[in-house]
């Protein structure tokens, strides 16, 4: 099934692999009459005469000379033509080679990286980010480098044996067996060596990847293993892992270094047992000559290094066939698109949620149990809750990043099972309670959602989310580059330009999953009051702990327990007995302070 799997990332280059394997071929042939010319020249300088088993046009070409200087100089003339043309065979095959390899590597790169892209919300919470860095870089490179390497030299191999064991055979049908004769020894000690290097390197690519997601989980939280004074930790944690992928290379570094050292005693052995036979026959004039005998030795590479070379060769098989496993282990994963709708309505803002369950499926208690509640288009929502209620749960289900176990949601009147998720999510602009920034300048990550908006839209969001005065402090205002995930702005900053950076996109429905947690009360107050103020019409739903925050919004959602327990406006809620009633009496009372002191201030 591996091996299937591993031919199959080939597909649309076979051409390309099939010019590959021809000039192999023909490389090997072409190379089998090399040693011939050495005896041709001894030979002629020796007897006088030669039997090296050149094509008749050959020979004809050798034997216009008239003196033995003359046969050398043209012998040494066609020599030097025929290696120009092998050296162009190799040109050829060498690009064919890179070709491949890097058509592969683009093909595949490109195929599992957006497969991963199409994976669902789940599958991304529980997998390791250096584990999927590590199979779509080094692990492709694995299956490209057996394609365009490896398995040409399994037909380099096979074309060595036979064209020159022909060759040998055509000089002396005794030695080709005694040449050959090492070869069963090197083929069975092949076959043990690939049945434990396949074990090995499953367990070195598993440690390797335990590895990089340390180094990844590390870099990425620099600032909190700062902040907990914990580098020693991670240090430890790291050497480690380290140690562990050590060990685990080493145990292949042992079984290889002894299979090398056995092919190696081998492929001596052969030369000497070659030698002592070939002196032997010479001594005692048999028929064969000193010129026949170093053709033979010349010849022999061609069989025992490429059998020597199958180790290498198997080795990274079974690299390959692991590095392949672990590629098809994602793309078995089915994209979250195969379930999908095909609708593409014109959204409005209109949300319903009709008696919506909710559990993952390797819960076993539902997190949402039959949540009902409707907002018109254009209102505010606001949802309070509990930690654990079930509020981001919301946020989730409506933006299809998880599936409803029962229940039903709609956005005017047409269930969201039924719109198609790219055009849903186009329509909805999400702010997180963390925001990703990209290393790009303050300018680019506010207009990343729309490239080609004019700049007074930009400097309009930037001031609605209260971050302008923040840019104008910068040495460079909003040409300043933010730095990885934003790490050179404060949370409170962050959040704030993911604010703008939606508030361009004039989606029909806005979402704040917490996203205000990270600013000051009057900042709070200061973009609530820009959003209401802006004259859209978008819909607006609000996730957020700050009854200050939810207290302007037409609806407020309460949730406990996965259900919804009270909803209606602040003025209703805060006066009837229940969660929201409770918050209000311990924020309200802050709240009231607060304005107090503004007031004092002015």
């Amino acid at each position: 099934m591996r091996l299937k799997q591993l031919f199959t990332v080939a597909k649309g280059f076979y051409l390309t692999l099939f010019i590959i394997i021809m000039m192999v071929v023909l490389n090997r042939l072409s190379y089998s009459y090399v040693p011939l010319f050495t005896q041709y020249i001894i030979d002629i300088l020796d007897v006088g005469a030669s039997t090296a088993n050149f094509p008749s046009f050959v020979t004809d070409i050798f034997e216009k000379g008239s003196t033995t200087i003359d046969i050398l100089l043209i012998v040494a003339s066609t020599l030097v033509f025929y290696q120009l043309l092998r050296f162009t065979m190799i040109f050829i095959e060498d690009y064919a080679r890179g070709k491949l390899t890097e058509g592969i590597n683009e093909k595949m790169r490109n195929k599992l990286y957006d497969h991963i892209q199409s994976l669902d919300y789940t599958y991304h919470n529980n997998v390791d980010t250096g584990d999927l860095v590590q199979r779509v870089t080094s692990d492709i490179e694995a299956m490209s480098n057996f394609m365009s390497n490896r398995l040409p030299e399994f037909f380099r191999l096979i074309a060595t044996v036979i064209f020159g064991a022909i060759q040998i055979y055509s000089i002396s049908p005794l030695m080709v067996w005694i040449a050959l004769a090492m070869v069963p020894i090197s083929a069975v000690s092949s076959v043990i060596f690939f049945k434990k290097v396949d074990k090995a390197f499953k367990e070195i690519e598993k440690s390797e990847s335990g590895m990089m997601t340390v180094i990844q989980e590390n870099l990425s939280g620099s600032r909190i293993v700062r902040a907990f004074a914990n580098e020693q930790y991670e240090i430890d944690k790291l050497e480690k892992q380290n140690k562990k992928y050590s060990e685990e290379f080493m145990k292949f570094q042992t079984i290889s270094s002894r299979y090398w050292g056995f092919s190696d005693m081998l492929a001596m052995m052969q030369y000497l047992v070659t030698i002592i036979i070939g002196v032997m026959f010479v001594r005692n004039n048999a028929d064969i000559t000193g010129g026949q005998i170093i053709a033979v030795l010349m010849l022999l590479g061609m069989l025992i290094w490429p059998i020597r070379g199958l180790g290498r060769m198997i080795g990274d098989f079974g690299r390959s066939l692991v590095a392949t496993q672990r590629i098809f282990e994602i793309l078995g994963h089915k994209s979250e698109f195969e379930v999908n709708g095909t609708l593409k309505p014109e959204i409005k803002g209109e949300i319903e949620f009709k008696d919506v369950y909710f559990q993952f499926p390797d819960g076993k208690n539902n997190l949402l149990n039959g949540v009902n509640f409707k907002v018109e288009a254009g209102q505010t929502v606001a949802i309070i809750g509990r930690t654990g209620s079930g509020k981001t749960t919301i946020i989730n289900l409506l933006s299809r990043m998880l599936e409803t176990t029962q229940g039903d949601i709609l956005l005017d009147g047409v269930s969201i099972k039924d719109i198609e998720k790219h055009h849903l999510r186009k329509n909805m602009g999400i702010v997180l309670q963390e925001p990703f920034l990209f290393s790009k300048t303050v300018y680019e990550n506010i207009a990343i959602s729309n490239p080609t908006v004019e700049r007074d839209k930009v400097f309009k969001a930037a001031q609605i989310a209260a971050i302008e005065k923040d840019i104008s402090t910068f040495e460079k205002g909003y040409d300043t580059v933010v730095g990885e995930r934003g790490t050179t702005l404060s949370g409170g900053q962050k959040q704030r330009v993911a604010i703008a950076r939606i508030l361009i996109a004039e989606k029909p429905i806005l979402i704040f999953d917490d996203s205000l947690s990270a600013v000051d009360t009057e900042t709070d107050m200061m973009i609530r009051h820009a959003l209401a103020d802006r004259g859209s019409k978008s819909t607006t739903v609000i996730i957020t702990h700050r009854i200050t925050t939810a207290k302007q919004a037409d609806v407020i959602v309460v949730l406990e327990n996965g259900k919804v327990s009270d909803i209606g406006t602040h003025d209703t809620l805060a006066k009837k007995p229940g969660l929201y009633h409770k918050l209000w009496d311990i924020q309200g009372q802050l709240e009231a302070e607060f304005m107090q002191l503004i007031e004092e201030a002015k």
